[in-house]
């Protein structure tokens, strides 16, 4: 996307802007590819020839560099070319779109819309599969060069030149251990899970440590209702400026993707990739700081918000949140971040609302697992937050006798579910509750009172937002999600799993 960015510019059919982007300077490292998975812009004469050239040149590049390969010397760069030009699935078309006025009622409906009709198009191509020649994964030379082995010198790898510049990537790609711990940018810790356990333990780091930091969340995050934007979009009648309303998108897509890697990274996570309204990434659950992946998550949100707050139809975004220990497949992480988003978070409905959601689940080591869905900006979704930090800042540690306790307030809870169930839409009845129950000398000393405190508002915020009786069914199962969470983020490190 970025070679054919560069040609079409230089051809000047992409028109020039006041502000040219860094992805156009290839003195500037991205880290990050920042575009989407389809490109769309207006050709000229000549512009499809111009595409079918760059994505040969593109190939070609990275055929050379293959061939530069101890393991691919004796290939002919023709049959490295081959071989992956079977496995990329690269397509591209050219639509005539009637711009007459006659067809201007149809434009401000988007029946003509740009975006939709390419995007038709497009997704009828992607069905033709390509036969890959008896050519499988395991036999393709361009994922061969991504394994581990060929990644060791990351910092010469083409690919990591091209992303971070011509002096490539400073330190190796992290491992899940390392992000866990909060040091993914720290080049001096070591990289190798047996080599950072014995830092860990050599330096007592493990005292410090919870069963938290053992776990990545590997988060997959896609915008809500874009097409209700798209749609809206005019062909304006001045030919200078008529696809002003699809650039100005484009330009606050972009940026977003920007800032959301700035704020993914000061966080301590590793962007996977950001375009358009997508996001993937691998993140600590908790931060040194204490900071933890809800509060990311809130971050990021407000980031897209400010983005698309003047539209009439403002979109959201809905987050699928992988949560797992750092020896979890990561190939299985990845689907059950894509399915949390996909199938439970952008199907979330609570009191009328749809999406605008977070679908987390946590994967233990021993396989068992357990996950909620809950809508982002609700009271309840707040108190949650507010009482993960509580335990995170205040509660965490190796005070086993605070730590008892706090398994106690949830135990009775658990053991009270019926009682529960019929008194929580009553604020004082729960607040009755916690007095009868947790009234002893320890339970009014700090920080048990203020996590006592927060958990009443938290419970009886869940049930006054329910308001048919379906959605109350649904509230005692998310406050023991969510304290179940709390509860197994605050165990003891065990190095050994």
């Amino acid at each position: 996307m970025n070679k054919l960015n560069k040609r079409l510019y230089e051809k000047n059919s992409i028109k020039k802007t006041d502000e040219k982007t860094d992805q156009e300077n290839d003195e500037v490292p991205q880290e990050v590819g920042l575009f989407h998975d389809r490109f769309i812009f207006q050709s000229e004469n000549g512009d499809f020839d111009l595409v079918k050239q760059s994505i040969d040149e593109v190939i070609d590049c990275i055929s050379i560099e293959i061939k530069g390969y101890e393991d691919y010397k004796d290939k002919t760069k023709e049959e490295i070319k081959r071989n992956i030009e079977d496995f990329l699935k690269i397509y591209y078309l050219e639509i005539d779109l009637d711009l007459s006025e006659e067809k201007k009622e149809d434009k401000e409906k988007g029946e003509n819309n740009i975006i939709f009709k390419v995007n038709k198009a497009l997704d009828a191509l992607e069905l033709r599969e390509k036969i890959s020649n008896d050519r499988n994964i395991e036999g393709n030379y361009l994922t061969n060069i991504l394994k581990n082995d060929n990644m060791n010198n990351s910092k010469e790898h083409f690919l990591c030149k091209d992303a971070y510049g011509k002096c490539g990537k400073e330190g190796k790609y992290p491992s899940l251990f390392k992000i866990a711990l909060d040091k993914t940018y720290n080049n001096e810790f070591p990289n190798k899970d047996e080599k950072i356990k014995e830092v860990v333990e050599g330096k007592r780091l493990k005292d410090e440590l919870v069963k938290a930091n053992e776990y990545v969340a590997v988060v997959q995050a896609d915008g809500d209702s874009m097409g209700k934007v798209i749609e809206k979009f005019k062909i304006h009648n001045n030919r200078g400026n008529m696809y002003e309303d699809y650039k100005i998108f484009s330009s606050k897509l972009l940026k977003y993707d920007k800032e959301s890697h700035k704020e993914i990274k000061k966080y301590g996570g590793f962007t996977i990739y950001a375009g358009g309204d997508d996001l993937l990434f691998i993140a600590p659950v908790i931060t040194e700081n204490k900071n933890n992946i809800f509060e990311l998550i809130n971050k990021l949100s407000d980031l897209f918000d400010e983005k698309f707050n003047e539209e009439k139809e403002k979109p959201t975004t809905s987050f699928g949140v992988a949560i797992v220990h750092h020896k979890f497949p990561l190939y299985y992480a990845l689907d059950e971040a894509r399915d949390l988003l996909f199938n439970k978070a952008k199907n979330y409905k609570f009191n009328g609302k749809e999406k605008n959601a977070i679908a987390f689940k946590v994967i233990k080591s021993s396989g068992q697992s357990f996950e909620t869905v809950v809508r982002k900006k609700s009271e309840s979704y707040d108190q949650f937050v507010k009482l993960f930090k509580n335990v995170s800042n205040s509660l965490s540690g190796k005070d086993k006798k605070v730590k008892n306790y706090l398994n106690a307030i949830h135990f009775k809870l658990n053991r009270d579910k019926v009682i529960l169930n019929k008194i929580m839409e009553n604020e004082s009845l729960v607040q009755n509750y916690f007095k009868n129950n947790f009234d002893e000398k320890i339970h009014k000393t700090e920080p048990i009172k203020t996590y006592i405190n927060n958990l009443i508002k938290f419970i009886y915020e869940i049930y006054s937002e329910a308001k048919t009786d379906e959605d109350k069914d649904k509230c005692l199962e998310q406050i023991y999600t969510y304290l179940r969470f709390i509860k197994f983020m605050d165990e003891d490190i065990k190095l050994d799993d």
